[in-house]
């Protein structure tokens, strides 16, 4: 249990499956990457919950949070000032 727990946690935090490999003295990769299947799922979840493409949980009447003339019209001074 406490081999599969720290490989799982090893793969979900960036660690080389190869270093994995060596740590758990498996003689053949086929058998790490079974290791690989439940950071797959994780990726998988993280990537639907947090993907723009899918918005989770915002309102039809949405509004941005920063009013756009505004923020064009502090763009153009910057620029004035930068070209002063």
């Amino acid at each position: 249990m406490f081999r599969h727990t720290m490989a799982k946690l090893m793969l979900e935090n960036g660690a080389d499956i190869r270093y994995i490999q060596a740590m758990l003295g498996h003689a053949e990769l086929s058998i790490t990457q079974i290791y690989i299947q439940v950071s797959v799922r994780k990726v998988k979840a993280i990537h639907t919950a947090t993907h723009p493409a899918e918005p989770i949980g915002r309102a039809d009447n949405w509004q941005p949070s920063v009013d756009a003339d505004l923020l064009l019209q502090t763009l153009a001074a910057e620029a004035i000032e930068d070209d002063e």
